[in-house]
């Protein structure tokens, strides 16, 4: 596939929405002057430039969702996972789309070192794509997210949240600490660091909770135990009836040989990056931006009062992806 000028595209057209264009993306059109409208597939991101194209290309596209594997499915939101070397037209289609919405990202073509997650809300014969991140598959900076874009009509609903959790999630059953890639746009600091922040207070204020297992793992992280072992895993029973994967049964944590300890009064950055699976820089911005950064020494005072004092006023919210639902 020929490489063409980022074009100036003004608007496009998908699935039902008619979307104000952001940035320009190098699609390689026939056409050599500006394209005021694009019409792209809600099924394989094929992409022409009138609705009459759009209309006959439709009735024969065989794509009713991407063209890979569930990775995770609660109700009618799943994750897929789509390999950029198995899919490539697939691919590169929905990198030049997610372009349009991205300052930073470059890679468009080259996509066979890549794989992509896509998150899709079900109707009743169709999975609609709301947005995607990439990751490559071997990153030697241990980055889990290469660039991430949910399309703008469904922004603000705790979608990109879900994507972002999901690549932490891939980086801790890699045992590492992942980190997204740099640079990051400006949209993206904004939104990572409100992620950063809400995981730490998260992990925190869990670690005052005498009653879960994750909050005994976090308390032995926090006070320097070393030789854990691994982390519990949430399983869960499907109904051979029933829709989309739902529980039959509450989810089912396994029995763990995890040390009850007493949580310390004062810990390290390092401890706190530990425990909530983050690296140490990202910890710092995280606790900087609750106003938590007090420390004396390299040593950190774990004051409950101060915590719950920053989850109230950054006004947290639960996490949304729920691991007895990866498949």
């Amino acid at each position: 596939m020929a490489v063409g000028p980022a074009r100036c595209i003004r608007r496009v057209v998908y699935d039902a929405y008619d979307i104000r264009v952001w940035y320009p993306s190098p699609y390689p059109l026939e056409s050599t002057e500006d394209v005021s409208t694009l019409h792209v597939c809600a099924g394989c991101f094929r992409y022409v430039e009138s609705l009459a194209l759009l209309h006959r290309h439709r009735r024969v596209c065989r794509h009713r969702h991407p063209p890979g594997r569930k990775v995770y499915q609660r109700g009618a939101h799943t994750i897929w996972k789509v390999d950029g070397a198995l899919q490539k037209l697939y691919v590169q289609n929905l990198c030049l789309f997610g372009k349009l919405f991205i300052d930073h990202k470059t890679v468009c073509f080259d996509v066979e070192p890549f794989v992509c997650y896509l998150v899709t809300d079900a109707s009743s014969q169709f999975d609609h794509v709301l947005g995607f991140f990439s990751k490559e598959k071997i990153s030697y900076d241990h980055y889990n997210l290469a660039c991430i874009v949910i399309f703008p009509p469904f922004q603000r609903k705790g979608y990109g949240t879900l994507l972002m959790e999901y690549s932490y999630y891939l980086s801790r059953g890699e045992g590492i600490a992942g980190t997204p890639e740099r640079p990051l746009s400006a949209l993206g600091i904004r939104g990572y660091v409100a992620f950063w922040t809400t995981r730490v207070l998260r992990t925190l204020q869990n670690a005052f909770d005498p009653g879960n297992l994750s909050a005994r793992r976090i308390r032995a992280i926090l006070a320097g135990v070393s030789d854990l072992p691994e982390p519990p895993t949430r399983k869960r029973k499907i109904s051979q009836r029933g829709w989309a994967g739902e529980l039959v049964d509450d989810a089912i944590t396994p029995e763990s040989n995890l040390p009850d300890v007493t949580l310390p009064k004062s810990t390290t950055l390092a401890r706190i990056a530990a425990a909530s699976d983050m690296r140490v820089e990202d910890t710092t911005l995280a606790l900087a931006y609750a106003d938590l950064l007090v420390e004396s020494d390299g040593v950190f005072f774990l004051v409950r009062a101060a915590i719950d004092a920053a989850v109230k006023r950054l006004r947290m919210k639960p996490p949304i992806l729920d691991e007895a639902y990866v498949l």
